[in-house]
């Protein structure tokens, strides 16, 4: 994949890309060049923590590109490196990325229409599973709400209504249910993210990640792997709209338990 900043198109959209451990160097070259690549994106912070040393060699001529710049920081949950980091944001549009998936072509640019067309303030998009090797396994069903590193969010919204800094896993659902009835959140139901799947990510004991993890060890196997990427398009091409089932209408309260729920549901 080449790094390409097409300067027909007028971005507006920010990227916050955490890359806070060690676990994640292997992969985040492939991260950050794929937000590069987004026509959509202006600036890119990558947040590392404060005492890593290998990010230089890792990315290598990527830090000539003007728009990213480096944010160490100390080791931290993940909401509160995001809201550090969104202090350092100058678009009107911020976009997220763990430090270990990667970006499908145009991604940015496609919910940054979105945007525009529905006056939303959030556009979360659909996500493949993939192996830790990056090989695409399966479609996701993403029904309840997106994966963090599948937001684009408008950047005053995240300033009125940042992240829980003290939850080490399940940020992203907490901060849904949170603002039901107060961000404008749709779905652009479009594959725009390949979601790493690796035993050492933080969230690999969350009931949802363990039933990606399922399904990937089990497309590892071949001819089963076909059948389950065939098996998981057809039953997400069904599917596939423009809401999330716990915002339909701009959104309903989900039920009272819904905080117990937010790790079966984050898909």
């Amino acid at each position: 994949m080449s790094v390409k900043h097409n300067s027909d198109i007028q971005p507006e959209v920010a990227a916050i890309v955490t890359a806070m451990t060690d676990k994640e160097q292997p992969f985040v070259h492939d991260t950050i060049e794929s937000v590069l690549s987004d026509p959509g994106i202006a600036q890119v912070v990558l947040c590392i923590e404060q005492k890593n040393t290998w990010i230089e060699t890792t990315l290598g001529d990527l830090l000539t590109d003007p728009r990213l710049e480096i944010a160490r920081m100390p080791l931290a949950p993940p909401g509160a490196v995001r809201n550090q980091a969104i202090k350092r944001v100058q678009m009107p549009w911020v976009a997220y990325c763990d430090g270990d998936d990667v970006w499908c072509q145009g991604k940015t640019l496609i919910q940054h229409t979105y945007a525009m067309t529905l006056e939303c303030d959030l556009v979360g998009a659909d996500h493949y599973l993939t192996n830790e090797d990056g090989k695409i396994c399966a479609f996701a069903l993403a029904r309840y709400l997106p994966m963090p590193s599948a937001w684009m969010v408008r950047t005053e919204t995240m300033r009125q209504h940042p992240f829980n800094e003290s939850l080490y896993e399940g940020e992203c659902g907490e901060w849904w249910v949170r603002t039901t009835g107060i961000v404008r959140k749709v779905r652009c139901p479009e594959m725009l993210l390949r979601y790493r799947i690796r035993a050492s990510s933080l969230s690999a004991k969350t009931p949802s990640m363990r039933r990606k993890a399922k399904v990937v060890a089990l497309a590892n196997i071949p001819i089963l792997g076909a059948i389950i990427l065939f098996f998981t398009k057809c039953i997400w091409l069904f599917t596939r709209q423009k809401t999330y089932i716990w915002n339909k209408g701009w959104g309903q309260q989900p039920s009272n338990n819904a905080d117990q729920e937010i790790g079966n549901k984050c898909e």
